[in-house]
């Protein structure tokens, strides 16, 4: 890891550093961070999750109460009305009911919530540019003494970073080791086990939680609201199914199986595929190969330039608008061998070409992910001018490389 998300990482985890992190708990071991109070509160205000909930058409299952691991019908708190000619099924919240189930003790969850608000998807991207994996931000909030959830494990590793209020937290070891999502009725609840670590998470506190450890999370009677921010891992088996796809180009594996042939025949077809899978699994690069292909194809996150991507100029004449890089991923950017003046890098499902003087615009933009028109132009003053810059700016939004944001994220 290295760069902006390098860094963005570490100031989530501090005072504790990222490599001590990584070696000791990452996939291995929970870790408690205590922070200061407030350094989280910004995230998720509580006024700004009252505007979600009553801007946002927000409906079951991900907008859901929860009380001592069931969730409550959500006839308690939403109702769906039947509008326009085609008798389209619109969610409403309920402000009264809903309250009257928070004061009864009920959690509120929200699924997601980084798509809502732009300092959620903020922090979402920044994990996903540091561990290049999927990440998605859930939100809870209770009140009295009711648990949401049972004694459970989740199918990823999550960061629980706690936004105000106190929560008691107790954490078991794992029961199957690295369960996955199929593997409920096989992980067994850890009865009568004592819990390896039990406390109370306070205002600014960090967890971290890897996949398969059993928890459970307790309200302390007052007002707590805490972010779970999931960061979905591949596994082994991500692995054989990409590598499923890959073994279309052999033959053995692209023939029907000899249901009808002799036990001969059939051994000598199980040698034929045997030798092809090792064959594939003998490349020393393999593993690597799959993370490079598994970046070059992630998605990006919606990101649109109105009104300026749909005219004619598709760039801001402000010299001070802020474009923004959408690439999920950080680019490789590579010179071509035996190319003149070419560089290339593999992004959102494409392979990208440009000239080597694109390099002056790019690399900012790839450190930074945020740059202003003017910077950019800076930049590659002397080799490029401006009108050239914009050009290419223009056709990096075009293409939905880059997003143009007038202001500065909050």
């Amino acid at each position: 890891m290295e760069g902006m998300a390098f860094d963005y990482l570490a100031k989530l985890l501090e005072p504790c550093p990222v490599e001590d992190f990584l070696n000791s708990s990452w996939g291995r071991s929970f870790k408690h961070v205590r922070g200061r109070p407030g350094r989280f509160s910004q995230l998720l205000p509580w006024d700004r999750l009252n505007e979600i909930l009553g801007r946002h058409r927000l409906d079951f299952p991900r907008l859901r109460l929860t009380e001592n691991g069931q969730s409550l019908p959500s006839s308690k708190y939403l109702r769906h009305v039947q509008a326009g000619r085609q008798k389209i099924s619109i969610p409403r919240l309920l402000p009264a009911e809903l309250t009257t189930q928070l004061r009864r003790g009920a959690t509120l969850v929200l699924d997601a919530v980084d798509e809502l608000h732009t300092p959620l998807e903020e922090l979402a991207q920044n994990l996903e540019l540091a561990f290049r994996e999927h990440v998605q931000i859930n939100a809870y909030a209770g009140w009295r003494t009711s648990r949401g959830f049972d004694l459970h494990w989740d199918d990823h590793d999550v960061f629980i970073l706690q936004l105000t209020g106190r929560k008691r937290w107790s954490i078991y070891g794992m029961t199957r080791p690295f369960p996955l999502i199929r593997d409920v009725e096989r992980a067994q609840k850890p009865e009568g086990a004592q819990p390896v670590w039990e406390e109370t998470l306070c205002d600014g506190d960090l967890l971290y939680i890897p996949r398969g450890w059993w928890h459970v999370a307790l309200p302390l009677n007052e007002p707590t609201l805490h972010l779970t921010v999931g960061i979905h891992n591949r596994t082994g088996l991500d692995l054989l199914r990409w590598m499923g796809e890959r073994l279309r180009a052999s033959e053995p594996f692209r023939m029907d199986l000899p249901r009808f042939a002799s036990k001969g025949e059939r051994e000598a077809h199980m040698d034929r595929l045997r030798t092809a899978l090792m064959k594939e699994c003998s490349d020393p690069e393999l593993l690597e190969r799959f993370f490079e292909d598994q970046d070059i194809n992630a998605s990006a996150r919606p990101a649109l330039s109105l009104p300026w991507s749909a005219t004619p100029e598709v760039l801001s004449v402000a010299r001070d608008a802020i474009v923004r890089l959408t690439a999920p991923r950080p680019l490789e950017l590579k010179a071509l061998a035996g190319e003149r003046g070419q560089l290339e890098f593999s992004c959102l499902g494409k392979r990208w070409r440009f000239a080597a003087d694109a390099l002056l615009v790019l690399r900012p933009l790839n450190e930074r992910r945020v740059c202003t028109v003017k910077e950019l132009c800076e930049a590659a003053e002397g080799r490029l001018n401006e009108g050239t810059v914009r050009t290419f700016l223009g056709e990096l939004i075009l293409h939905g490389l880059l997003a143009i944001q007038d202001k500065p994220q909050p």
